[in-house]
């Protein structure tokens, strides 16, 4: 057993001074501040410390561009055709890759990692603790709006190259997927092994993280798609996302935001703004944060929630980006992202706030088992 005594506890739901977490189990077993500590416990002194839920990231492709490799080894797009949910990050996913230590003495401890936006549909990501174990093989199908570059010299299909073309491809294989439902002898059966699993979309069985480019007009597109097939879906970069808070909030959908701190590299970034997920977040939006890694590395999570404080979010509200809201977003909340009885014992000791810039985590447990002590 593991405790973790006398420390402000930000539990995600409120804060408790001189607070005790107890550990048994690989579960949190009893947090608050009267807390009786068996006998022979693993005390962790956490006096003058901030303890908080470990982070977690909801849009990332850690594992999948490894670090210290070049580019020809990245899994993280396939070039097959523009239509490929069939690939899984499950099946090439690099558990080795140096971004998780990173990840760990960051504070990060869930991650959803996934296929890349050179696709319509690129395929299945997957979420796991960045200590390697995976808690869920298929997390959400990867759909990308926006034109795709000429690819057709190594696909066997032609890709779209306008925002239109990309969502009517979208549209068509979403209606040949209904139709899957419905019959499936009403369509082609040699792509069976595309149906099976964009029908699961359709049933809702199976989420959807629909990527935007740079340009607020695929906002409405997404908005229409999403509701049109009653997707359980959310929004994933959302540059110029202020200019629609209300229709999103109206539409009910979650958004990932980023990744903040990103610079106006050409003309199409002109939407990219760091106030975006504070304006969408006052008009009720649920939004959690990227680092879209390796655009930014996975480590500095908590670095675009303090930016996210510098753009007029209060630190209670930056730290559920990155925490709270991605958990939910990826219907991981039953098991993380808050510190509560019977979730997984995954705690971060920080020697400050962990949204103030001298911040660093002294301890990560991570299922109950300490992986970093830096005291």
């Amino acid at each position: 057993m593991i405790a973790i005594k006398g420390g402000t506890v930000w539990t995600g739901i409120d804060t408790i001074e001189n607070g005790v977490v107890l550990i048994e189990d690989k579960k949190i077993s009893a947090v608050g501040q009267n807390v009786s500590i068996p006998y022979g416990c693993d005390v962790i002194d956490a006096h003058g410390k901030f303890v908080t839920p470990g982070l977690i990231e909801a849009h990332s492709h850690i594992g999948l561009i490894p670090e210290g490799l070049d580019w020809e080894y990245s899994d993280v797009n396939d070039f097959y055709g523009p239509i490929t949910p069939q690939m899984r990050a499950i099946d090439a996913i690099d558990l080795r890759d140096a971004a998780f230590s990173d990840a760990l003495n960051g504070g990060v401890t869930t991650v959803y990692t996934g296929p890349g936006s050179a696709n319509v549909i690129g395929g299945i990501g997957l979420v796991l603790k960045t200590t390697g174990r995976v808690l869920k093989e298929e997390a959400a199908l990867k759909a990308a709006l926006g034109p795709k570059r000429s690819r057709e010299y190594r696909s066997k299909e032609p890709y779209p190259s306008t925002r239109m073309g990309t969502v009517a491809l979208l549209k068509q294989v979403l209606e040949e997927a209904k139709l899957w439902v419905e019959d499936p002898t009403k369509v082609d059966q040699s792509r069976k092994h595309i149906y099976v699993i964009v029908a699961r979309a359709i049933r809702r069985e199976l989420p959807v993280k629909i990527h935007l480019s740079t340009s607020p007009d695929e906002i409405t597109a997404a908005i229409r798609l999403i509701k049109e097939y009653n997707l359980d879906a959310s929004i994933d970069h959302v540059f110029g996302g202020d200019l629609l808070a209300e229709e999103i909030k109206r539409a009910g959908i979650p958004v990932v935001y980023g990744p903040m701190m990103l610079s106006r590299l050409y003309s199409g970034f002109k939407y990219v703004n760091d106030r975006i997920p504070v304006e969408l977040s006052k008009h009720g939006v649920l939004v959690a944060l990227m680092t879209d890694h390796p655009v930014i590395p996975q480590k500095h999570l908590r670095l675009l929630a303090t930016a996210a404080v510098r753009n007029g979010a209060s630190y209670d509200e930056a730290l559920k980006m990155i925490t709270v809201n991605p958990a939910k977003i990826l219907h991981m909340d039953d098991s993380v992202g808050t510190i509560e009885v019977g979730k997984d014992a995954d705690l971060v000791v920080w020697n400050d706030h962990p949204l103030r810039p001298s911040s660093y985590p002294i301890c990560v447990v991570v299922d109950g088992k300490v992986v970093l002590r830096n005291f």
